[in-house]
Order: C-alpha cells, then sequence, then structure tokens
C-alpha cells in the first residue's frame, strides 16, 4: 500500500465499517503505509489528514449523518495520531 490514495480509501472503508472506536484500525493502516512509502509521501498523507480533521471539526453535519461523521472524525483521529509519529 505505497499509495496513498490506496491509503485513504482504507480509512474511508474503515469509517464506514462502523466499529465501535476506529482509532486503532486507522493506526493500524497508516503503519502499513509508512512501512512502505517515501518520507515524502508520509508528510503529504500527514498534512491531508491534519487539514482534513480540521476541517471535519469545523462542519455543520446533518442530524441523520452525525453517527458517521463522528466515525469518520475518529479514524483521521486515529490516522494523524500514528502519522504524526512518524
Amino acid at each position: 500500500m505505497s499509495d496513498s490514495q490506496d491509503c485513504w480509501a482504507k480509512l474511508r472503508e474503515l469509517a464506514e465499517a462502523g466499529s465501535d472506536d476506529p482509532r486503532n484500525g486507522a493506526a493500524r493502516i497508516i503503519r502499513t503505509f509508512a512501512g512502505e512509502a517515501t518520507p515524502d509521501d508520509i508528510g503529504l498523507l500527514r498534512a491531508r489528514l491534519a487539514d482534513t480533521l480540521v476541517a471535519g471539526k469545523y462542519t455543520e453535519v446533518p442530524l441523520a449523518y452525525l453517527d458517521q461523521h463522528g466515525r469518520w472524525l475518529a479514524v483521521l483521529e486515529g490516522a494523524c495520531a500514528e502519522a504524526s509519529q512518524r
């Protein structure tokens, strides 16, 4: 999974899966990606994750999508935490 788009797709799949707390799963995905990616790719993904997390925190979400949005934010938080260690 050296392609950041594949990594991003796996993070989205994790959010859609609806697990209780997907932070650990997101961290595993980032670890796998970081093991195969270049430092530049990791840096770009780290920036994209951080930007998306900030935007997501300040996005108004219709009530019907609140749970799904919360899971996406949890995925982003777990991924950002792991990416910041890389």
